[in-house]
């Protein structure tokens, strides 16, 4: 081909069909999201009155009380890990929020729930944090929604290992719920979790004890359950019921394992 022509019809060819890719298009955020995130800031800054009109303001609307805390303050806790994340606030700042959260949780639930279903038989279950977490929302939200569905929740808060060990030698409990951060993945605290559930089974009464894993690390690494060796880890708060039923079924349909070796 000739130069000229290269240069009047193949370049400027090429130039339209560059132009004409198309650029990535922005998905506009989901209003959930867009409120988690809202409220996120707003439980760190100076202002608190902010945050707690805006969670007026989304009670106001919600289904029920637990709707509000699984669907608006269990993604702000994790919107909070990210800010720390992005290095928009401190993890001292994220801790504060959850404190916050809270508090918010606690006082809705005192003035708003109804009194909790009466079960024939309930089951007990211990919810705590794992030794050495600070952030115990998960455990304070996991005991709100298990004592609404009716069931014998004790909430305790061991500062160390042998503390958990303590209770679960001289208490009977069918299930332990133990959790990590919601906000922060604590992916390097997962050998010391799975070392905590190895001393809850040597040491507990019951046998047959089902334990569930629960926080952000387990709701974004789904191999998190079995590293620790937990019979199951919630996804969302809103699982925790379930996921506690079917642990026991699974637990009481085998053989108690023996732990002694270990």
């Amino acid at each position: 081909m000739h130069p000229e022509s290269i240069v009047s019809t193949v370049i400027p060819h090429l130039l339209v069909k560059h132009v004409a890719v198309p650029t990535r298009t922005h998905t506009a955020k989901d209003p959930a999201e867009s409120r988690a995130e809202e409220l996120a800031r707003l439980l760190i800054a100076p202002n608190l009155a902010d945050a707690f009109d805006l969670i007026d303001a989304n009670l106001s609307r919600a289904a029920s009380p637990t709707a509000l805390f699984t669907s608006l303050f269990e993604p702000t806790a994790r919107k909070l890990g990210d800010l720390w994340n992005d290095d928009a606030c401190s993890e001292f700042e994220v801790t504060i929020g959850l404190c916050h959260l809270q508090t918010a949780m606690r006082r809705i639930s005192f003035d708003l729930l109804s009194a909790p279903l009466t079960r024939s038989q309930p089951r007990t279950v211990l919810v705590i944090s794992q030794p050495g977490e600070p952030h115990s929302f998960c455990a304070a939200l996991h005991s709100e929604l298990l004592r609404q569905a009716g069931w014998n929740t004790v909430s305790e808060f061991p500062d160390t290992d042998k503390s958990l060990v303590d209770l679960v030698a001289n208490g009977w409990f069918d299930a332990v719920n133990l959790s990590l951060s919601p906000a922060l993945r604590r992916e390097h605290w997962l050998p010391r979790v799975a070392e905590t559930i190895r001393k809850i089974r040597r040491a507990s009464r019951n046998p047959a004890i089902a334990v569930v894993a629960s926080g952000r690390v387990f709701a974004e690494r789904a191999d998190a359950c079995a590293l620790v060796g937990a019979d199951a880890a919630t996804v969302s708060s809103v699982q925790i019921e379930r996921c506690l039923m079917r642990s026991l079924l699974n637990r009481t349909a085998r053989p108690a394992a023996n732990f002694a070796w270990i």
